[in-house]
């Protein structure tokens, strides 16, 4: 399916953080963010769907409107995953995400200020891989389509 064919889902983003960094993450506060590997979920169900919101998160982000723009400053977004769907996912992605193996929840609220989860920012120290996550999307959603629509190999 053309990404420009998918109006509303969910999503994934990769990122790589090469060094350990302290960032200042707007009002949530100043945190330790050590080099690895990070996975954020987030929805796109506003104006310009799965594709505006895409290009946000690979634009330069000069003036950070959410959390994870704060980390973009410093981290490279190298894979996004992503599920087209009329139903809101976010949440259910989120505890998929804490069942692989590695995953750690560093900061609390993180990308979660509308959300009943605790956070949806992930380190991993080895990078996780989009089949492994799929593997437990299609386990709960058998019709979901999951593609990597940037980056990977």
């Amino acid at each position: 399916m053309p990404l420009s064919k998918i109006p509303t889902g969910t999503y994934v983003l990769l990122l790589h953080l090469p060094d350990n960094q302290t960032i200042t993450v707007g009002k949530l506060g100043t945190f330790d963010f050590p080099a690895g590997w990070y996975t954020y979920i987030g929805s796109a169900f506003g104006a310009g769907g799965l594709l505006g919101r895409i290009k946000h998160h690979l634009q330069p982000p000069d003036k950070p409107h959410w959390h994870i723009d704060y980390l973009r400053r410093h981290a490279v977004v190298t894979e996004i995953w992503l599920s087209p769907d009329t139903e809101r996912r976010e949440a259910e992605w989120v505890d998929l995400m804490v069942d692989i193996p590695g995953a750690v929840a560093l900061i609390e609220g993180f990308g979660a200020s509308d959300s009943n989860k605790d956070t949806h920012l992930f380190y991993f120290d080895l990078k996780p891989s989009l089949e492994d996550f799929a593997v437990g999307v299609h386990n709960h959603f058998p019709g979901a389509q999951v593609l990597r629509a940037f980056g990977g190999s």
